[in-house]
């Protein structure tokens, strides 16, 4: 996100959401249901027949102009665990609009690889007040890790 306003924020998270499932349906996945808290934000029957859920992150700020390469992935918000400290998602999913990008990774291979790795963190992100920290992943530097798709819907 990059309004700096909750409400916007959702508006534009919920837009994302649509688009990465749609995305999703056009390999053959199956819509289950949506979420609105923190375990995760879709759940699919992908063609294999497995339900799976989705951590979806929409990122508006970042444009082909200025692209800092980085990907953040909040785990600390008003003082509490949040994002990729506490989902239950299977996959972690960054939605980059203005890039028409879809990056795709498994949850548990990105905890690894913010474990496993020297990642830069910042703190006192997004909304005034609300001390959000993450990380900033170079995604380029781990591209290959990612499945990255591009979506023909415009934002």
């Amino acid at each position: 996100m990059a309004n700096y306003s909750f409400n916007e924020d959702i508006t534009d998270g919920e837009r994302g959401e649509s688009i990465v499932r749609r995305d999703l349906e056009s390999r053959g996945a199956i819509f289950i249901s949506d979420n609105k808290d923190f375990r995760y934000d879709l759940s699919m029957i992908l063609p294999n027949k497995k339900e799976v859920k989705f951590e979806i992150k929409t990122d508006v700020f970042i444009t082909p102009e200025k692209d800092t390469r980085n990907m953040f992935i909040e785990y600390e918000c008003r003082g509490k665990a949040s994002g990729i400290a506490v989902t239950k998602a299977e996959f972690f999913v960054t939605y980059f609009a203005n890039l028409n990008e879809i990056w795709y990774i498994s949850t548990n291979k990105l905890i690894n690889i913010l474990k496993n790795n020297d990642i830069r963190t910042t703190k006192f992100s997004g909304d005034a007040g609300s001390n959000t920290k993450g990380y900033l992943l170079p995604r380029y530097k781990f591209k290959d890790c990612f499945k990255v798709r591009i979506t023909k819907e415009k934002w």
